[in-house]
């Protein structure tokens, strides 16, 4: 499950830090097996999805409210054998705010502690 949570990732002496976090501690660890609708804060949907998230179909625009659904929350129930995802990691979107016009990105990742840092260069 990805956020846009300060809790997630955040950048701190030039330095991008992506951290993943327990959704037990939010939401505590019964509600990840049973009985919670666990509703994602931040959730980009809107602004990864072409047009914004909506839909034209037959001459009418509608806003394509599953694929929110489907994105942006998640539901236990133990008798259906579905849990909402015990691990949060960062969701990170430059799309209209970053362009590189020559050159590339590398990142180097190291996931075993969970983990990730970039260094941003200026």
């Amino acid at each position: 499950m990805t956020t846009a949570s300060q809790n997630n990732s955040f950048v701190k002496d030039g330095f991008l830090y992506i951290v993943p976090t327990l959704t037990s501690d939010s939401i505590g660890s019964n509600a990840i097996f049973d009985g919670t609708v666990y509703n994602i804060t931040g959730c980009t949907f809107n602004q990864t999805r072409p047009n914004n998230g909506f839909i034209a179909e037959n001459g009418a625009t509608f806003f394509d409210e599953s694929g929110y659904l489907k994105a942006c929350s998640a539901v236990s129930n133990r008798t259906a054998g579905t849990v909402i995802n015990p691990v949060q990691s960062a969701r990170i979107n430059t799309k209209g705010k970053a362009s590189i016009r020559y050159g590339r990105v590398e990142i180097k990742a190291k996931m075993p502690n969970g983990l990730v840092l970039l260094q941003l260069h200026h």
